[in-house]
């Protein structure tokens, strides 16, 4: 059996190609096309989770509980003990697996190289997707991630050591290029102009060789908070953490889903000058991947790479955050947060009902 490991990068639509997947799991199961559970039910973390080096313990392993080294050796064994039990289930043809965080997190070859030993026990052939953002709407797009993830910090362009490890574009194919060989990496760029009928699921589905006719397509995702929900939640964050005594904050719940149900205003940015200059940065090396990978460099932009900018929404450079809104938003936050209480108690009512019903049965 085949595999396509889709890594990401983070802030590409990955979200929208891993919700199609786990809508068509079945679907795709009867054409002999497998897209796995063990690795995650939707979003595959679980590979990047277990292929960092195990003296890590960054908010991935946070988030699966994983404390001690016992704990990521277990992990790692039960991973690829059910991914095992998967392909050996039906006679697949093709796996594909999604995890964007292969590429934002997997930042050592030694890590790749761990993954690739791994993959190559259960499949013949694996063959890398990855696509690309323009690194300035990349920056934006990741701060919005930050703060859902718990980020205290205003906006910023970022140090050199993040910009390094996250941004730079050459560097993270080089890597992979290094492990899994040049020829298995297909790059794409998300540019709705790159990007066939400009959607990012009909490309994915066109690069891996899957007919889409008689699939289901669920609805799009909106993953942006708006620039006064995203304030509100950083300040949110210091007084509710995502993480407290090395795991989850129980008592977070789904904060930040919940604002991103409400009403959308002008996103956050940083000033144009600012972007440009952090744009710069990536020039030789954004040259390097045009060349290496899209037949050479392009003369009708501002980078050798990529398009300009093409994003209309109206944005904000800052947004201060009222006491009269906060409480707009919380009340706003309230009313969602109270309706997900009574659609669940409507759930348990109906449970209750039913199983009362079928004692009643059971006892005529």
């Amino acid at each position: 059996m085949k595999l396509v490991l889709h890594i990401g990068t983070e802030k590409t639509g990955t979200t929208s190609v891993q919700n199609f997947f786990r809508w068509n799991r079945e679907r795709l199961a009867e054409r002999g096309i497998l897209y796995p559970e063990a690795p995650g039910h939707r979003n595959h973390t679980g590979l990047a989770t277990a292929a960092q080096s195990v003296d890590k313990r960054d908010p991935l392993r946070k988030t699966a509980g994983l404390k001690t080294e016992a704990q990521i050796l277990a992990f790692r064994e039960e991973l690829f003990a059910g991914l095992a039990r998967e392909a050996a289930a039906r006679p697949f043809r093709l796996a594909v697996m999604s995890g964007e965080h292969c590429s934002s997190r997997l930042l050592e070859d030694e890590e790749v190289v761990w993954l690739k030993e791994q993959l190559d026990k259960l499949f013949t052939e694996t063959r890398i997707v990855v696509y690309l953002r323009r690194q300035d709407d990349y920056l934006l797009s990741t701060y919005s991630t930050a703060v859902k993830s718990g980020n205290l910090n205003p906006i910023a362009t970022p140090k050199e050591r993040t910009i390094d490890k996250r941004y730079n574009h050459w560097d993270m194919l080089a890597r992979w290029a290094r492990v899994f060989g040049r020829g298995n990496i297909v790059c794409r760029k998300f540019e709705r102009s790159a990007l066939r009928n400009g959607d990012i699921v009909d490309d994915f589905l066109d690069v891996v060789g899957i007919d889409g006719r008689g699939l289901e397509r669920p609805e799009p995702v909106n993953e942006s908070l708006d620039a006064e929900a995203l304030e509100f939640l950083r300040l949110f964050n210091k007084h509710v953490p995502r993480f407290v005594k090395g795991g989850l904050n129980p008592l977070r719940g789904n904060i930040a889903e919940a604002l991103g149900q409400l009403p959308q205003g002008p996103l956050l940015t940083l000033p144009d000058a600012e972007l440009a200059e952090f744009m710069g940065l990536f020039a030789d090396s954004n040259r390097r991947v045009a060349e290496e990978y899209f037949g050479g460099p392009r003369g009708d932009t501002d980078d050798p790479l990529f398009e300009r900018r093409s994003d209309t929404r109206a944005r904000v450079q800052t947004s201060p955050l009222s006491a009269e809104r906060a409480v707009e938003l919380s009340a706003l936050l309230w009313q969602e947060k109270q309706a997900q209480v009574n659609r669940l108690l409507l759930k348990v009512k109906k449970h209750r009902g039913a199983a009362q019903r079928r004692k009643n049965e059971e006892t005529d």
